[in-house]
């Protein structure tokens, strides 16, 4: 068996992680925050002005990483010498588990949630843009420290979403995915597209 101290680990309660996030917006407009204290008050968790809970989700919430690159090689030599990236791509996706007229137009780019009489209303169409706003993901660790990813810049992507009407199965979800930008006013091209924001004791 392997002595322990061959193996270099750090698993903690602030690099072992699972469990829920919570998923919130801000129109871009609010000021990009430079902490957590700026999205949520950090004594009683309540959102702060011109930040908005999207509720309960299922699924989870899964930030997706990708790039494209570009290879080079020489005649003399048979393998790849070196690489470039070419293109990066980032995304949000889950599925939004309260499922009303206010979440519906949030992820379907619907019209405005008017309230008629005892009724809410809402109208879907084929809008030729899409709105931008601010994300972020918050999560509680098990040490009931805060770790957040913050998004400068994002609008809805491609996500065929469809409501199941049925007497069984799954409830009723709203599948949706974001893809986030690079905010190009931010010198450092490392943090053009997102943050992260980790408390650590």
């Amino acid at each position: 068996m392997a002595n322990e101290s061959f193996f270099r680990v750090n698993i903690n309660d602030n690099t072992f992680i699972r469990g829920a996030a919570r998923l919130m917006y801000a129109d871009m407009s609010q000021a990009f925050p430079t902490d957590l204290s700026q999205i949520i008050n950090l004594s009683n968790f309540n959102a702060l002005a011109g930040w908005s809970d999207l509720g309960a989700t299922k699924t989870g919430v899964q930030i997706i990483v990708n790039n494209t690159e570009e290879t080079f090689q020489v005649d003399q030599i048979t393998t790849d010498i070196d690489s470039r990236p070419t293109g990066w791509q980032y995304a949000i996706a889950t599925a939004l588990a309260e499922v009303d007229p206010t979440h519906m137009a949030f992820a379907w780019e619907g019209s405005t949630v008017a309230t008629v009489g005892r009724e809410q209303q809402v109208g879907f169409g084929e809008p030729h843009k899409y709105t931008r706003r601010r994300l972020a993901i918050l999560q509680q660790k098990d040490n009931d420290l805060l770790r957040g990813a913050i998004f400068r810049k994002c609008q809805r992507a491609p996500q065929e979403s469809t409501l199941q009407h049925a007497p069984t199965g799954e409830q009723q979800t709203i599948p949706v995915r974001f893809g986030a930008y690079a905010d190009t006013s931010i010198p450092d091209v490392k943090q053009r597209t997102f943050m992260v924001f980790d408390e650590v004791t």
